[in-house]
């Protein structure tokens, strides 16, 4: 079992009676099980016994003890805000649930808002195809589907698409364009990957008792998702994070960063590395020795697996009316693209810590926090250039990036030599690892989002640097897929619970114009001579039904429906395809 550097037994009744209080449930849709808590702890569950970050899921093993992100920025006064949670054995900077204006927390707001809401992108498919049906209420497949089935359709009717003071939360897909959420008129959660965990948070309602720092006022609002892509390995190997966080005080923040704390546990938690890669904006643990572990029943054994922490996206850098050439991070996105004030930065830092009480020990003060996300050590001394990163003479932003900065950006040295743990011959052990975005500016009430993936990879054969290849020709992998665009599964047969007729591709029914005004036009081949056309509203009732001709485009005049979401059918003898349309 891993031990912290803590005083277990003056915290105890403490710790247990916060870890009670936190909900949360399990992303498990791929090769990985990985727990979301309510607060934004992520892959944890607060007992610290087994991983909470599972791959291959079921195997009883993993790669991260816990992530957290940590937040820092000056006022205009000079006062340094911070929040920055780990374990929550010493205290808690973040709470569950959205900002309360009125400050009305208490036993009502923690039973709305101390939960998670988990979902399958299937259920909403299949929930959508029943309410375009207009099935009897009792025929909801959902409700004797499996238990995923019932999680998911309590997360349709129960989806916080706003606050309590009526202001947009979780997005959704408003079926009827009136601006409330209401599943019976065909509204549904919009989420990301095949399934998401949608949850929000907030540094607001509390003092801060980990870091001991003025809080923010920061609304944290986290979708954690994956897709099931057995067939490939990127993709099912990865779980996926994105952040939106809303400043909602009436004070401006400077040199703000944004960081994300990682405490790798390669299986066996006390024989790893950790790394990073400057042009693929990653950070990474791996196993130190080619075997992990001595027998231990969490160890992976030969051919330990390596994990990354990846900034897809970063948050927006300062406007300046000019598009930048060149960014201060050289993994930074959208610079030199023609467009002003689209650039977002990188992965600006990233810095290691031991487990330790010592000078690149477990962060003490709330000057520390901030030290580490802006790559300084706990006593003011930059980051340095080679060996444990405290005794060189050039400052560096990116320690240990091995050979992935030759040109020196993390250090202006042309050309700069490979650095990693193992060169600097340090020994493998515990350690924790925060990538960080800055510095920029947040306004009041401005709002700022960012994407992370946590891409695994592991080798056959070859030993713990083979499984750091593999991971990272996966990080590559799912970054292309990420930028430009992966699409969600949806249901492989109809369970809308009313026919059961084969389907077709939409692919093979083409309307348009979508918006439409008067008149909607149809290109489709028929197979059969008796085809209908049958046009419905989002709550099932029909409104058009017309024979489809044999020729290949027809007309159907829409003129008389109100604006709104529709859904069109065609059934084709014993096939049926729909596509939904806006009459504007």
């Amino acid at each position: 079992m891993k031990k912290l550097l803590l005083s277990i037994i003056c915290i105890a009744n403490m710790f247990a009676a916060n870890a009670q209080a936190i909900a949360g449930d399990y992303l498990n849709i791929n090769n990985i099980k990985a727990r979301v808590n309510a607060a934004g702890d992520l892959f944890s569950d607060f007992t610290f016994t087994g991983t909470q970050f599972e791959v291959p899921k079921g195997s009883g093993k993993g790669t991260i003890y816990g992530s957290n992100l940590w937040f820092g920025g000056y006022d205009a006064g000079g006062q340094l805000h911070i929040a920055g949670q780990t374990y929550r054995q010493t205290g808690t900077d973040f709470f569950a649930g959205p900002i309360d204006t009125a400050g009305t927390y208490g036993t009502a707001y923690d039973a709305a808002w101390n939960r998670v809401w988990k979902i399958n992108k299937c259920a909403i498919d299949t929930y959508s195809n029943w309410i375009s049906a207009a099935a009897p209420i009792g025929s909801n497949p959902l409700l004797s589907g499996s238990t995923e089935d019932t999680v998911s359709m309590e997360a349709i009717l129960n989806w916080p698409a706003f606050n309590m003071n009526g202001q947009p939360l979780a997005p959704f897909v408003d079926a009827n364009s009136d601006g409330v959420y209401d599943p019976a008129a065909g509204d549904v959660p919009l989420i990301k990957g095949d399934q998401a965990i949608f949850f929000v948070y907030n540094d607001a309602r509390g003092l801060h008792t980990e870091t001991n720092g003025a809080h923010l006022g920061l609304e944290i609002q986290g979708m954690v998702y994956a897709y099931s892509r057995p067939n490939d390995s990127a993709l099912y190997n990865t779980v996926f994070t994105s952040y939106k966080i809303i400043n909602k005080t009436a004070s401006r923040l400077d040199s703000v960063f944004i960081g994300n704390w990682t405490d790798f546990d390669i299986g066996y938690y006390n024989d790893d590395y950790v790394g990073c890669d400057v042009s693929r904006a990653a950070y990474y643990g791996y196993n130190g020795t080619a075997v992990d572990g001595s027998g231990q029943t969490e160890a992976y054994g030969a051919n330990p697996p390596a994990q990354a922490v990846v900034f897809l996206r970063g948050p927006l850098a300062d406007a300046n009316g000019i598009d930048d050439l060149l960014s201060s991070t050289p993994n930074g996105t959208n610079y030199g693209d023609g467009i002003i004030d689209n650039e977002r930065l990188g992965m600006s830092k990233f810095l290691f810590y031991n487990n330790a009480a010592s000078l690149n020990g477990n962060p003490q003060t709330a000057d520390n926090y901030y030290q580490y996300v802006s790559e300084t050590w706990k006593n003011g001394s930059p980051v340095t250039y080679g060996g444990s990163g405290t005794m060189g003479s050039v400052h560096c932003n990116y320690m240990f990036p091995g050979a992935s900065d030759p040109l020196g950006y993390g250090t202006n040295m042309n050309p700069q030599a490979s650095w990693d743990e193992a060169s600097a011959a340090i020994t493998p052990g515990d350690i924790r690892g925060i990538g960080a975005s800055g510095p920029f500016t947040l306004r009041p009430n401005s709002v700022q989002s960012f994407d992370f993936a946590y891409v695994y990879g592991r080798a056959a054969s070859g030993g713990n640097l083979a499984s750091v290849a593999v991971m990272k020709n996966r990080i590559d992998s799912v970054r292309h897929k990420f930028n430009i665009g992966i699409t969600g599964c949806s249901c492989s047969t109809n369970t809308t619970g009313v026919s059961a007729v084969p389907q077709k591709t939409n692919s093979d029914l083409f309307i348009h114009p979508n918006p439409a005004k008067d008149n909607i036009y149809i290109d489709y081949t028929s197979a059969s001579k008796n085809a209908v056309v049958e046009i419905y509203n989002v709550i099932g009732e029909k409104l058009i039904q017309t024979k489809l001709n044999l020729i290949s485009q027809q007309v159907i005049s829409i003129a008389d429906l109100a604006k709104g979401l529709y859904i069109l059918k065609v059934q084709d003898g014993e096939v049926a395809i729909t596509k939904k349309f806006l009459k504007e």
